[in-house]
């Protein structure tokens, strides 16, 4: 069943760590898993594409960077995302209240681990202060213990990894079950290919797409981005619905495309709900809508490349808790096995 293979997948993903900004051993295994399929990889900056026999027939894209914590050196330790955006991309942003908050729900109590950058090799383990985090010279800083001081720049991922019990699916499950979700799709006779992007987290990943599609002179509206997506209710969950979006707060997403995909949801009886419509319903802004990275591919693109998101309902997103279960699964697959493989849209 798609269910068991993309668990088995996602776990087996897991035991790999890949904080945002520090994806290079992650990368190498994913390179070599899809390669034992006998898939064509290739590395970009920020993208691993992998390709079957039929390169143009869809292309599908799952990122590959999580969510962790980074060594600044004499014991301190921040969150990966604001380190990355400060150091590579020079984005100085003093963390708000409600951002600490959020960060300190994420972490505070999990057993972590340190990993050096290039090989996965552990190099200590600890577990975060449930006091929460502090704001120092404008960083977000967690106290860990257990863990040796480590020079600047060692990421610190989750040591919890993802369970089920044959119907709920938990744990540090964004990004990675997208991956194992594509895994099976090219184990089923895919032959498009994948765009396997790196700091998602951090809202780069559209720059790293739209740099390869430029790279390949490509022009397409029919990509194809999937991912999960957050509830705080469980009710999506509960009937299996796949989530779609009209848009989000950056741009509307391909309308042809899009209404393509509802259609084959409403022929194939497969529940999904639009997100931006369920928003909007509650009373939610345009402004409210939320991000996500094909937002902005087209707006960033002015509509040059656009496409559709097909996404997972959670909730504890962002967690090493984060939860779904069988049915959201294999329906999701099933849809994406369908319009890609099976009785592709055209």
């Amino acid at each position: 069943m798609p269910y068991d293979t993309v668990v088995a997948k996602t776990v087996e993903y897991l035991a790999v760590p890949s904080v945002v900004g520090f994806e290079k051993h992650f990368i190498k295994f994913l390179k070599n898993d899809f390669e034992n399929l006998g898939l064509t990889v290739v590395e970009h900056n920020g993208v691993l594409e992998v390709t079957g026999r039929d390169p143009k027939a869809a292309i599908i894209s799952a990122h590959i960077d999580r969510h962790g914590i980074i060594s600044r050196g004499n014991h301190q330790f921040g969150y990966a995302a604001e380190y990355m955006k400060e150091t590579k991309y020079d984005q100085d942003k003093t963390p708000t209240e409600r951002m600490i908050d959020a960060i300190g729900d994420r972490f505070n109590g999990e057993k972590v681990y340190a990993y050096d950058p290039q090989t996965g090799d552990k190099l200590g383990e600890g577990v975060i202060s449930d006091s929460g985090p502090r704001v120092i010279d404008k960083d977000c800083i967690f106290t860990l213990y257990g863990m040796p001081d480590l020079p600047e720049g060692i990421p610190v991922a989750y040591a919890r990894t993802a369970v089920s019990d044959g119907d709920v699916f938990k744990g540090q499950i964004d990004n990675v079950v997208s991956l194992g979700v594509i895994y099976c799709l090219f184990q089923n006779g895919f032959q498009g290919t994948a765009l396997l992007t790196c700091e998602e987290e951090i809202g780069k990943s559209w720059v790293h797409i739209t740099n390869w599609l430029e790279a390949k002179k490509i022009e397409t509206k029919e990509l194809v981005i999937i991912d999960t997506s957050p509830y705080r209710e469980v009710a999506p969950i509960e009937m299996g619905a796949v989530v779609l979006r009209n848009r989000d707060k950056n741009a509307v997403f391909d309308e042809t495309f899009t209404a393509k995909i509802k259609q084959r949801c409403i022929d194939k009886l497969i529940p999904f709900q639009f997100k931006d419509e369920y928003l909007t319903q509650l009373g939610v802004e345009t402004k409210g809508l939320g991000s996500t990275e094909l937002g902005r591919i087209v707006e960033k693109s002015n509509g040059r490349w656009s496409g559709t998101s097909i996404q997972i309902p959670t909730t504890e997103y962002h967690t090493s808790y984060e939860t779904t279960n069988r049915d959201s699964i294999e329906n999701f697959y099933f849809i994406l096995q369908n319009i890609l493989v099976n009785e592709p849209i055209r």
